[in-house]
């Protein structure tokens, strides 16, 4: 249901979807973890993310949210010394080890918004004011060491507490309520937002209460009131979508249905006119957002309870016209225009004179819900039905108490048997039997025999009963079943509430009036009932019984029997209930998942059940069979179940289109729309090229990561191994380095490599962007792009779209000048506008949306004649595909049923970082993605990267990524193919192909064997029949039974079989031979001599420019370089002590320094790819009288993306000298001389053709360890044709060039060795790029990359380095890369 409920949310105009995150669910026993089936918390959230939305976290643990112990496990009661939710240290050891769980557990699949995630808020605890004084001392330092907590966790994004005053900051205090515009006090600073976290939609529903509905028009007053009065820039409603409570999962007396009439029911349909109304709220409230985030507030009486909240931007102004009458309209005059204003209402006004929204004027069309029945399940010889056992006492031990029930059931099941004898002296006379039970129901029975029942209510949930009964002569057993219907979920001291029977007592009557407590007597216990332990409502387990038909009339309205049948799934796609108003109290399940407790004997006082329909989700149902078991306690009678379809019809008339809901809305087949290009068209299935119907199979390889000369081989590698189309994105800082002077020469020629992709016989997916991202230096954008006045990259300013748009058209042009577009007969069959930007788009506020629409428009505008693609663009407009970049595109849909689904970025591996150690995603995950992606209807999938290549030059991004691009991609970084990666890709893609027709032209049907097995089934009308059987169990082989065979399936795979009966392939089982890499070092075959040119230290030249300020580096070279010198001098008076613990204080944006006192290197200091900023403290040696300081500032490459990544800066800010006798030296103001560059640089040194004056200095030997060092050296061309690279593990940190070319920047940097590293990779179970690592304490990259076809024929090629820090060239050598074969994998 997922993916429909967030779709229609976001139809709603919801932003953030909020959710609490469940610990008992998720750690129902100490330390086994439970993320599966409902419980996937990551792939839900990714779903958001898939749609465009944000994500609202509230990880509590504590919870409340009318859930099963207020979410947190039964265990944590039993742990010595455990007080909840206060400063106890057991209870913050395990909640602080929970809470770090989940953190890790998003910031390993990067779902926080820092990393590229959703997640934008999380919160710690839960309405702890409520319950904080209970706790007296031990309160408020909890509350404060629950926010120091979270904050430890660096997640990035803020942290919230609801219902927390006293939040301390920087976290922030929301408010939870019906109307928390009039009733909250605001937040706790005036640095704080104001956040609504819990709007109630209604309330929840509790057994023997009326269901009660909120109207539409209070709760749009509520939100119009909060964003108006309380400056609210946050809205949660709670519940959006409430849903089902399956199980046991509900709080006491709690229905299974929770939140049923929210905006959308608990079938997930839209309830109208809520929906509606709060969408037409929402767009009026956007409409608004630029005046109410950066306008001026004002605020005006305008009466008894009537005001105007006004907000004023230059030209832009917004009014909050409110009523708070409860009865009665109001007349007002505002701004020289009248307006009427009904009770309660609020009118919003556009420009202020204009209304836009009203809330109390309801224009949606209202529906009303009902049922119908499908089946009726009244077929006696279909129902069977056995006893549940009384305990019997036999040998069995006593204990001399009434015990609490939670505790002796550790809330492993609702049902505790209470059990003890007593004599009775006399025979025939009436006795009583008084109960007290802080439980919520107890079924008595004497000698086996019911004698009566007894329940509490929502407002008081202990239960008393007075049962008469007929005691037996002599020994009596009296045999109680007491019954939780859900435990507590709040409250002070949660963990001390006492559940269970309290007294238990006979009373005689008559003469026989005797009174027999029997409280603190002998009792026996049984946790649950037979039928649970035996698990007999499951498939399996229910064979463990002894079933018996039914059709003897005595076998219906009988406490404590089970009752079983089956039935078919009801035909269509609705939502359904099974009608259980002839029934009792219970428990039912469908095919062994517990829909939860059902109770229609509980009579509302409006005469009718407080539920009588019970949701039971589609996706637990296979197509017939389905067993259907009740457990049943007080009588009820299954004959009369009947199975209903959930309806709703529409009332009155609606201003605009309701959205379509499963009963109201079919797509006809004339209906369809299918875009149409000339010969590459494409439906909802797939694209058409030239009339037919294809599946892609697509790889990246980025023509300027590798060289001309290697193009052909690594196409045909490619194309060797299954693929179908080369993708590419189009680098427009390479090809545009000035404004409006173009190169397409050498590796940045881009029809040529165009070319070699069609020769071959392959399509082409263009990705011009141009914004790329990519690990690519300022994500493909011109640096000096960012120097156009008035220009923010991706958003809707005007410069940055002019410049975008004429590159753009450049592009085009230039392709349609080579007839390289499909429509042209060429192959280009799609080509992409933009990259990534629906995951920032919100970011950008009213400059998103409209320039995403933009940047589709003027793409569209282009005329090329095949479709375009937006990547990651949830919203991307009709006739723009967007599509999926992810590890796993099996879930994604399309936001039109119309468009493909397409996976623009599979990534079979990670890029890397220096210092950091290399990933590895093993070749079984990919495999399984892909087939997961076709099984589930995929159309075209490309590999990001099929061979990622090098960064050559200052090309990297990142900061920080290695100059090697390798990606662990199926053809390495030296173009050689990655073993068994390749082949084993290679197989599926066959396999794939094999399956080809079927998939696109048969129908799906899903088969189900399990909760992680399943089956997607094509057949076609020519008999052809394709099947994707798949286990995801990440432990586990399963053998699936299909169509009368046995499949084995190892775990997390997936079998194909393209004739339904064979298996072609498996994704677990790689055949290939592994291939293991070889550096073979070749020493450097010296023609001529080593010669060293030395850099000066600091100023050389004359300064550039002199300030007394620490400037920016970026905005200083604007990336003409890495390098900028910071130089001042300072002077140490005479008499003055010099400290011997004298320290330089550096602070620094990143990416990278070295320091020079008085012309010596004292210390290097950089930051790394998780964070650039870095401090540098170190011991300087000063002398008297002055003393120069010099500051290499350096960067490894620019951001690549991210919200308005291009003002991300760099360098020092902060500089400061300690240990002198009577002061600190805060240097940051002094004056600077700042000097652009290198002298090198500056003199082309490492080119050929540079000026042969050089100083030059010759040697046989060269120096080591000399930092700001030019080597050069006249080698040989290694023999052969094995690929080459660079070995520079003995040398610092450079940058390296062959015959002027360059190799880029190298750097050895060595991970550190208590990374987390693997020998063996373990393909089971999800991917995330720190899985599988290798390298620890290793440099990250040791060898750097030199193409073949930069090395001169003649044999004599000038090699050129620069060294920043020292090392010992004499060291550096080639090595030739070759593979070897060395195992068979089974």
């Amino acid at each position: 249901m997922w993916p429909s409920l967030i779709a229609k949310a976001k139809e709603g105009g919801i932003d953030v979807i909020q959710t609490y995150v469940f610990w008992n669910g998720h750690e129902p026993i100490q330390g086994q973890f439970n993320f599966e089936g409902r419980f996937d918390l990551v792939r839900f959230i990714k779903e958001v993310q898939a749609q465009g939305l944000y994500v609202s976290l509230r990880i509590g643990p504590f919870i409340e949210a009318e859930w099963q112990y207020g979410g947190l496990p039964f265990w944590l009661h039993d742990i010595p010394g455990m007080t909840f939710r206060c400063n106890n240290e057991p209870f913050k050891y395990y909640m602080e080890k929970f809470v770090t769980k989940i953190v890790n557990m998003m910031k390993t699949e990067r779902l926080f918004y820092p990393q590229g995630g959703p997640i934008i808020i999380s919160q710690i605890e839960n309405e702890y004011k409520n319950v904080e004084q209970a706790f007296h001392e031990l309160g408020p330092p909890y509350v404060r060491w629950a926010a120091s907590m979270a904050l430890g966790l660096k997640t990035g994004v803020p942290w919230m507490m609801c219902k927390q005053d006293d939040a301390p900051d920087p976290v922030i205090n929301a408010c939870n309520g019906l109307s928390c515009g009039e009733t909250w006090s605001g937040p706790n600073s005036p640095n704080k937002p104001s956040l609504w976290t819990e709007n109630w939609t209604n309330n929840f529903q509790k057994y023997g209460t009326e269901r009660k509905i909120r109207a539409a028009q209070d709760l749009a007053f509520t939100a119009a009131l909060f964003i108006a009065k309380k400056n609210g820039s946050y809205v949660n409603y709670y519940m959006y979508h409430g849903g089902t409570n399956f199980g046991r999962s509900a709080s006491p007396y709690l229905t299974t249905s929770y939140y049923d009439m929210a905006p959308l029911d608990e079938y997930g349909l839209v309830w109208q006119p809520t929906w509606a109304h709060l969408k037409q709220l929402h767009a009026a409230v956007k409409q608004s957002a630029q005046p109410l985030l950066y306008g001026t507030y004002s605020n005006l009486s305008l009466g008894n309870l009537t005001e105007a909240h006004v907000f004023q931007t230059g030209s832009n102004c917004v009014a909050f016209l409110v009523n708070a009458n409860l009865h009665g309209k109001v007349d007002i005059q505002f701004r020289n225009n009248k307006f009427e204003l009904l009770a309660r209402s609020v009118i919003i006004l556009s420009q202020c004179n204009k209304i836009i929204f009203n809330t109390a004027e309801v224009t949606a069309q209202s529906y009303t819900r009902s049922s119908k029945v499908l089946q009726s399940l009244n077929d006696a010889s279909k129902w069977s039905w056995t006893s549940e056992r009384i305990p019997d006492l036999k040998g069995a031990k006593f204990a001399n108490k009434l015990l609490d029930q939670l505790s002796t059931t550790k809330d492993a099941t609702d049902y505790l048997w209470y059990i003890t004898r007593y004599n009775s002296t006399s025979a025939g006379g009436n006795q009583v039997l008084h109960v007290e039970s802080d439980a919520h129901v107890i079924h008595a029975f004497v000698n086996n025999m019911l004698v009566g029942n007894a329940h509490g209510n929502d407002q008081d949930p202990s239960a008393t009963l007075d049962a008469k009964f007929v005691p037996n002569k002599g020994e009596n057993t009296i045999s109680l079943l007491s019954v939780m219907v859900g435990s507590p979920d709040g409250g002070a001291h949660l963990e001390r509430k006492y559940t269970g029977l309290r007294t238990v007592k006979i009373q005689g009557t008559g003469r026989n009036s005797n009174l027999i407590d029997l409280s603190n007597q002998a009792w026996v216990y049984q946790v649950g009932v037979y039928g649970e332990e035996n698990k007999i409502y499951s498939p399996e387990g229910s064979t463990k019984a002894n079933w018996i038909g039914i059709l003897l009339q005595n076998s219906r309205n009988q406490p404590l029997r089970w009752y079983k049948t089956t039935f078919d799934m009801p035909a269509g796609s609705g939502p359904f209930a099974l009608n259980l108003t002839s029934m009792g109290k219970g428990e039912a399940w469908v095919n062994g998942e517990n829909i939860g407790r059902y109770w229609v004997s509980l009579i509302a006082p409006n005469g009718q059940p407080s539920q009588s329909l019970y949701h039971v989700p589609r996706s637990f149902l296979k197509p017939s069979g389905n067993l259907l078991v009740l457990f049943e306690e007080e009588g009820g009678n299954p004959l009369e179940i009947t199975v209903n379809t959930i309806i709703t019809q529409q009332q009155g008339i609606m201003d605009e289109q309701p959205i379509p809901t499963y009963f109201s809305y079919q797509i006809e087949n004339d209906k369809k729309l299918s875009m149409i290009y000339n010969n590459v068209t494409y439906d909802g299935r797939s694209l058409f090229i030239s009339g037919h119907r294809r599946i892609i199979i697509s790889a990246s390889i980025h023509y300027p990561r590798s060289v001309p000369a290697m193009w052909p081989g690594l196409v045909e590698a490619a194309k060797e191994g299954g693929i179908d189309a080369i993708e590419t994105y189009v680098f427009w800082n390479g090809h545009e380095p000035s404004p409006g002077n173009y190169y397409f020469e050498d590796r940045f020629n881009l029809v040529k490599f165009a070319k070699i992709v069609r020769d071959a016989g392959l399509y082409m997916i263009l990705r011009i962007g141009p914004f790329v991202a990519a690990e690519w230096n300022f994500g493909g954008v011109p640096v000096w792009l960012h120097y156009v006045p008035g220009t923010t990259f991706r958003s809707n300013d005007e410069p940055f779209k002019n410049h975008m748009e004429r590159f753009t058209k450049y592009i085009v042009n230039m392709m349609k000048s080579e007839k390289l577009f499909a429509s042209q007969g060429g192959h280009i069959i799609l080509a992409q506008i933009e990259n990534e930007y629906g995951d920032i788009e919100k970011v950008y506020g009213d400059g998103g949306k409209p320039y995403a629409m933009w940047a589709a428009s003027m793409a569209l505008s282009q005329d090329i004649g095949v479709p375009w693609i937006m990547c990651q663009q949830y919203d991307a407009p009709d006739h723009v595909i967007n599509t999926c970049n992810s590890f796993y595109c099996d879930q994604f849909t399309p936001n039109s049923p119309n468009k493909p689904k397409i996976w623009t970025e599979n990534w079979p591996g990670w890029f890397q970082t220096f210092g950091a150690t290399n990933p590895h995603r093993p070749p079984e995950d990919i495999a399984f993605a892909v087939a997961r992606f076709f099984q589930k209807g995929g159309t075209v999938q490309n590999y990001y990267m099929y061979h990622g290549g090098t960064n050559f030059g200052r090309t990297a991004g990142g900061p920080f990524i290695t100059t090697s691009y390798d990606y662990d991609a199926p053809i390495d970084e030296y173009g050689l193919v990655r073993q068994p990666k390749w082949g084993h890709l290679k197989e599926l893609h066959e396999a794939i192909k094999q399956c080809e027709n079927t998939l696109l032209f048969g129908n799906s049907k899903l088969l189900t064997f399990g909760p992680l097995q399943e089956a997607n089934i094509y057949t076609d009308h020519s008999g052809g029949c394709v099947a994707f059987l798949a286990n995801m169990d990440e432990e586990k082989d399963k053998s699936i039974v299909f169509q009368n065979r046995t499949y084995n399936v190892p775990p997390w795979s997936v079998s194909i079989l393209p004739d339904c009966k064979n298996v072609a392939f498996n994704t677990a089982k790689v055949k290939t031979q592994t291939s293991v890499v070889e550096m073979i070092i070749e020493n450097l075959q010296i023609s001529e001599g080593w010669s060293i040119f030395e850099e000066k230290v600091g100023i050389w030249g004359k300064p550039d420019f002199v300030k007394n300020d620490l400037v920016d580096h970026i905005n200083t070279t604007k990336d003409s370089t890495d390098y900028l010198w910071y130089t001042t001098s300072f002077y140490v008076k005479g008499g003055e002590k010099i400290s011997n613990q004298s320290l330089l204080m550096v602070e620094s944006k990143g990416h990278a320094a070295h320091v020079f006192v008085n012309g010596k290197l004292q210390a290097s200091g950089y930051g790394n790819g998780s964070e650039s900023k870095f401090n540098l403290t170190t011991p300087v040696t000063l002398k008297p009288g002055r003393n120069d300081l010099a500051l290499l500032s350096m960067t490894v490459g620019l951001q690549n993306a991210g919200p308005f990544y291009e003002w991300v800066g760099a360098g020092p800010t902060s500089v400061k000298i300690s240990g002198l006798t009577s002061r600190t030296l805060d240097l940051s103001s002094h004056e600077w001389a700042y000097k652009i560059g290198l002298e090198g640089e500056h003199l082309s040194i490492f080119s050929p053709y540079q000026n042969g004056d050089l100083n030059w200095k010759t040697y046989s030997q060269p120096p080591n360890n000399q930092p700001l060092t030019w080597y050069k050296v006249i080698v040989d061309t290694p023999k052969g044709n094995d690929p080459i690279g660079l070995d520079m593990q003995h040398m610092g940190k450079g940058q390296a060039w062959l015959n002027g070319y360059p190799i880029g920047r190298y750097w050895p940097r060595a991970s550190s060795p208590n990374d987390k590293c693997t020998s063996t990779c373990n393909y089971r179970g999800k991917f995330f790029p720190d899985k599988c690592r290798t390298g620890c304490g290793e440099p990250t990259q040791r060898w750097y990359h030199v193409p073949r076809s930069w090395f001169h024929p003649t044999g004599k090629n000038t090699l050129v380095i620069f060294e920043e820090t020292g090392g010992d060239p004499t060291k550096i050598s080639f090595a030739k890369r070759q593979t070897k074969h060395i195992s068979l994998d089974s």
